[in-house]
């Protein structure tokens, strides 16, 4: 089998924050976990544009923006609200990394939307929805570190 699927933890990279829940992390991981995040949002949206696939939780926010005519990237940041909100009575407290996840995914989303294609012919689509599923992949490598 490929160690690839024997990973247990989160790596630790080069920029990751020393303790969980990091309130002020150094600058430049709070560079890297924007970087990734900025990434992430970036290829969400080419998913969306692509309109051949979709994340669970983008689906979820086309669906609420459709039925209520919210745009996709205010439905996503609300979402994420609620999701944060029933954390507490879990006890769990969200970081400085949870709270920018909320805001720049749905920044991003937001913003880049218009400015995407939105293919009609199928090759494309689906050249757009690798495209976007690599640009997450390489977003959440940047991002995913213990901050």
């Amino acid at each position: 089998m490929l160690r690839i699927f024997n990973q247990k933890e989160i790596p630790v990279l080069r920029w990751s924050s020393p303790k969980p829940l990091n309130f002020r992390p150094k600058l430049e991981t709070l560079f890297f976990l924007c970087i990734g995040l900025i990434l992430f949002g970036l290829g969400e949206s080419l998913l969306i544009a692509s309109n051949l696939g979709a994340s669970p939780w983008l689906v979820l926010s086309q669906g609420i923006s459709n039925a209520t005519k919210i745009g996709i990237g205010e439905t996503t940041f609300l979402i994420s609200l609620v999701v944060i909100f029933f954390w507490l009575p879990l006890k769990q407290m969200p970081g400085i990394g949870t709270i920018l996840n909320a805001i720049i995914i749905a920044s991003i989303i937001k913003l880049s939307i218009p400015f995407l294609p939105t293919p009609n012919d199928q090759w494309i689509q689906l050249a757009q929805t690798i495209l976007g599923v690599l640009v997450i992949g390489l977003g959440s490598g940047i991002y995913t570190e213990k901050i």
